[in-house]
């Protein structure tokens, strides 16, 4: 024990494990404390969204709750929760319940929705009532990074995310391999699958892109004719050691020299890492609403194991893997398919990068990316949001 309180990676574990203890004590006796609301009547109309823990009006949910509001037609009491409520009064205006997730309206709204929707794991301290239907989407397609169970977490974490993901009534998937290796294989959820891609996307899939990129250029305060790639990494679990950043600069000349014009680069930082590290030589996109307006209005994506791959690949756009840390991330995350098999260029330094980028080739990309997408199974069609909505609907009968 004296030894692993002496080493720094020893004492940063053991401290996780403690930290994971308390956050399973506190939300059994939570629980208990929610007891009486369970006496409040189910709200058979009523629909609660959260997004990405209520940091977000985004991704899954945003997409659902917008072709909700068009076929339900204010049939349907539909409610978001959020962290910073205020900032998100906007959408009261098409008759949307807006909630601060630290307020007793939003316990008493958690315990009798009839429908929850989700894209991330669900606050564990709340009970599941019988009569309540959830719905996880999650927040990624295809088969990447390792998700869950799969990532060989200790025993205490596996028990916490097994209490975050319990009461699931049916997921979503965006292709055959999600279904197996995520839902099946990382999640253990043997339940009902909607294989219906991800509602998110189908913006992407019709490219209905001009009003987010009308948004998106004016919050960077571009020109219409500049072009702009999206940096934007995933999430590491020591992000504040990581600090191996491409060479903006050279990045650009790469840009300007293979495709033309001008380019500008936005960084944008993962949801769960919420700090504003931004590179002098970037754009702050960190704090925009929506990834998936920034992949509309992007022309190139470099990244490194984000599903965002996913997401770019099914509108036919470059993505570029910028991988410094491939070895380390490998042995501590691993993949649930080999990145070499990918149908994205990989460079683990900025000379390999300022290569893959020069040497692009539009075509043999597209033919990779369709092979990609039969490889995996793809369900993605563009009309995941109405399908779900219309499934939201038969459940509030």
């Amino acid at each position: 024990m004296s030894s692993l309180i002496s080493d720094p990676t020893g004492r940063k574990r053991m401290n996780k494990t403690l930290d994971t203890i308390l956050k399973i004590a506190y939300s059994y006796a939570y629980r208990m404390l929610l007891t009486p609301l369970r006496l409040l009547p189910i709200q058979k109309r009523r629909v609660l969204f959260v997004s990405f823990r209520g940091k977000q009006y985004s991704c899954n949910p945003r997409a659902i709750s917008e072709a909700l509001l068009k076929k339900a037609k204010g049939s349907l009491e539909i409610a978001w929760a959020f962290h910073e409520a205020e900032k998100f009064r906007f959408l009261e205006k098409d008759g949307v319940k807006v909630l601060s997730d630290s307020s007793f309206e939003f316990l008493k709204y958690a315990l009798t929705s009839r429908v929850i929707v989700t894209n991330t794991y669900y606050k564990p301290h709340l009970p599941r009532r019988k009569g309540q239907f959830f719905i996880r989407t999650w927040h990624g397609g295809g088969a990447y990074k390792r998700v869950g169970k799969a990532q060989n977490l200790p025993f205490w974490e596996r028990m916490f995310v097994k209490m975050q993901q319990e009461g699931a009534n049916v997921y979503l998937s965006s292709s055959r391999a999600f279904t197996d290796m995520t839902i099946r294989e990382a999640f253990g959820y043997t339940g009902e699958i909607l294989e219906c891609g991800m509602p998110r996307n189908d913006r992407l899939i019709k490219g209905e892109y001009q009003e987010a990129k009308k948004q998106v250029f004016e919050y960077l305060n571009l020109s219409k004719n500049t072009r702009l790639a999206l940096y934007a990494p995933t999430y590491r679990d020591n992000m504040d050691a990581y600090g191996q950043y491409p060479d903006f600069a050279r990045m650009e000349k790469a840009l300007k020299t293979r495709f033309g014009g001008e380019w500008k680069i936005a960084y944008r930082g993962h949801h769960v890492y919420y700090k504003n590290n931004v590179q002098a030589e970037c754009l702050n996109a960190t704090d925009y609403m929506d990834m998936q307006d920034l992949l509309l209005s992007a022309d190139v994506l470099i990244t490194d194991y984000s599903s965002s791959i996913w997401d770019m690949s099914l509108m036919m756009k470059p993505v570029f893997l910028f991988c410094p840390d491939l070895n380390a991330y490998r042995a501590e995350r691993d993949f649930f398919t080999d990145i070499h098999s990918w149908p994205f260029p990989l460079s683990e330094n900025d000379e390999e990068l300022e290569k893959s980028i020069l040497s692009f080739d539009e075509e043999k990309m597209k033919k990779a990316y369709e092979n990609h997408h039969k490889t995996l199974g793809s369900f993605e069609s563009g009309n995941a949001s109405d399908i779900v909505a219309d499934r939201i609907n038969s459940e509030c009968r």
